[in-house]
């Protein structure tokens, strides 16, 4: 199960955690914005809405998803990051910093916040880049590590251009080519780094957690250069006013589809049979990816902005039904993993440090969002009811996280270490 694996390279466990914990706070203020303005988020191109999505793959996605790239690279990579309790905390103090000023000067309009966001962001990525980078192209190499590497350029790219637009917001002064750069930077973000990420993550989770046949060595391969070659020649056909843009879109979307499928085929076809939450996760993540998919080919087609909105919402709720699946697999182990290294007699099994009652509460409540956000650019009154269950949702993912954190210490503080003293 564990074969290819470092896991005595693993971070300290609060490397990973500092991130997860933030998580659900940056949940719940989103919670409440989509409580307070439904019809301002629901309106695309408004400064709320822009705060929303920022909340949301900044705050919740990305910020959950670099906690786990701590974890995943030592491990995978076999090359540990040298002081990651340092480098984690700056990194994340800056993120918080650059998200909170970032949502804040969208929502208020507050021009500093801009520049204070774009100063926080932009060092909190490139210090991130110059760390994870270097490791990602060490000796050892396969095709998630490779994949992870044009995640993060792709993430890089992405924040760079973000800084560029948050200044001009500061300033201002919006350039005659702000359309190109603002479609090129979500495009980067939520296919080269959302997207690729979560796929090539599914290539060594899916098979390891689920005992599954593997993924062929063509889209392991492959998935980087198609998604990457297409980013590339649409960023040509914007600069360029090329017509028919939508068709290296469409190239992607195929792309996603065959993932979906085949992710699907390995899931039901899995020798591990157990019950587990997480997979109900990834069978709602897979199915709400499709969603994105269609109702963005269907605008392509009919060209209702309420489509996009659909789209866009269904996208972002495949990357948090993947993370939150994937949270409640690491966070056990990261737990267990940590106390038994340490030696403890008292180390619990991972079903007890998050219980399966509560992560089927979980579940439900992300489900019941799912629906209520879904269905809201045509009824914007369900947003609010969204926002509502997104707030039980976020708390039982904070108490989750707590809990788990607070039993690691409790063992830590009170736990008996096995002793091989020979009397």
């Amino acid at each position: 199960m564990f074969n290819g694996l470092s896991l005595e390279q693993a971070p300290p466990i609060s490397v990973v955690l500092r991130f997860f914990i933030t998580l659900p706070i940056f949940g719940i203020v989103l919670a409440l914005l989509m409580i307070a303005a439904p019809d301002e988020l629901l309106t695309l191109g408004h400064w709320y809405s822009l705060g929303a999505i920022h909340l949301l793959f900044l705050g919740i996605v990305s910020m959950g998803m670099i906690g786990a790239l701590f974890q995943m690279q030592s491990v995978l990579g076999g090359a540990p990051i040298q002081n990651p309790h340092r480098h984690s905390l700056i990194i994340h103090a800056l993120l918080s910093v650059g998200i909170t000023a970032l949502v804040g000067a969208f929502v208020w309009n507050i021009p500093v916040l801009f520049m204070v966001a774009s100063i926080a962001l932009g060092g909190a990525l490139i210090y991130f880049a110059t760390i994870m980078l270097p490791l990602l192209f060490g000796t050892l190499s396969h095709d998630t590590l490779k994949g992870m590497r044009f995640s993060l350029l792709s993430l890089f790219l992405t924040a760079t251009l973000g800084v560029i637009m948050a200044v001009s917001y500061g300033s201002g002064v919006i350039s005659d080519h702000h359309i190109t750069v603002r479609t090129v930077h979500y495009s980067f973000g939520l296919m080269g780094w959302v997207a690729a990420l979560i796929i090539y993550v599914a290539f060594q989770v899916v098979e390891m957690f689920y005992v599954t046949t593997s993924y062929s060595d063509w889209c392991k391969t492959n998935v980087k250069r198609i998604i990457g070659s297409m980013l590339a020649f649409k960023i040509v056909g914007l600069v360029g006013n090329l017509p028919f843009v939508w068709v290296f879109d469409t190239v992607v979307a195929v792309l996603l589809t065959g993932f979906v499928v085949t992710t699907l085929k390995r899931l039901k076809t899995r020798k591990r049979r157990v019950g587990d939450v997480s997979i109900w996760f990834w069978f709602a993540g897979l199915g709400l990816l499709m969603i994105a998919i269609i109702t963005y080919g269907a605008f392509l087609v009919l060209g209702l902005s309420s489509l996009v909105s659909v789209a866009l919402i269904a996208f972002a709720l495949f990357a948090l039904a993947i993370l939150l699946g994937m949270m409640g697999k690491i966070v056990p182990f990261l737990v267990w993993f940590h106390l038994n290294a340490a030696g403890f007699m008292e180390t619990p099994i991972m079903s007890t440090i998050i219980s399966t009652k509560r992560l089927k509460l979980t579940f439900w409540f992300f489900i019941t969002t799912a629906l209520l956000a879904l269905m809201a650019p045509w009824y914007p009154w369900l947003l609010r009811g969204a926002g509502i269950v997104a707030l039980g949702l976020f708390t039982v993912i904070a108490t989750n996280l707590i809990m788990a954190t607070r039993l690691y210490a409790h063992v830590l503080k009170t736990g008996t270490k096995f002793s091989f003293d020979i009397p």
